[in-house]
């Protein structure tokens, strides 16, 4: 008995694909990866650092005293992206660590006099970028934005919780 195999196959037209323009995954990831791509650029032609670097010196800027985990968990940065970004603003005299740990991660940082300098020279620029990126959007229109984007950073913990998504229907 002969079976016909074209009854059973999916064709290429009816199987589940993606929408790009709807999927908020790849158009959040999309949207972050040029905008760091090009500011990347800028702060390397300009200033001699990446992006990751620049996040570090944000951060320290907003919270003198933190810890390279804390980098992380508040970034989402690969830990060994940020340790390579941290010795190299350490070899710059950018950082310095300030009191005592055994393990490097776990130290609190903070900026020199020198990274403070960077800092300010890098922030103009960023709040520049910021501003040609929401070119269009009123006030309430930025304001629900963040609000939106402050719920989206809240709702990760559930899809990290569930890697695969919500349960199968049964």
């Amino acid at each position: 008995m002969q079976s016909d195999q074209s009854e059973t196959l999916v064709s290429p037209e009816t199987r589940p694909k993606l929408d790009f323009e709807r999927y908020l995954p790849f158009g959040l990831t999309a949207i972050a990866n040029k905008i760091s791509r090009s500011a990347s650029r800028v702060y390397l032609r300009r200033f001699g650092v990446g992006i990751n670097e620049w996040r570090i010196l944000a951060n320290l800027r907003a919270g003198p005293g933190v810890t390279a985990n804390l980098i992380c968990q508040s970034s989402g940065l690969d830990k060994a992206a940020v340790s390579r970004s941290l010795r190299l603003l350490e070899d710059g005299g950018m950082i310095e660590t300030c009191g005592e740990a055994s393990d490097v991660r776990g130290r609190a940082l903070r900026l020199t006099a020198k990274g403070d300098a960077l800092h300010d020279g890098l922030i103009d620029i960023a709040l520049k970028r910021e501003a040609l990126l929401l070119e269009g959007f009123d006030e309430a229109e930025r304001t629900q934005l963040l609000a939106f984007i402050a719920r989206l950073h809240a709702n990760v913990a559930l899809v990290n919780d569930r890697q695969d998504g919500p349960p199968a229907k049964a």
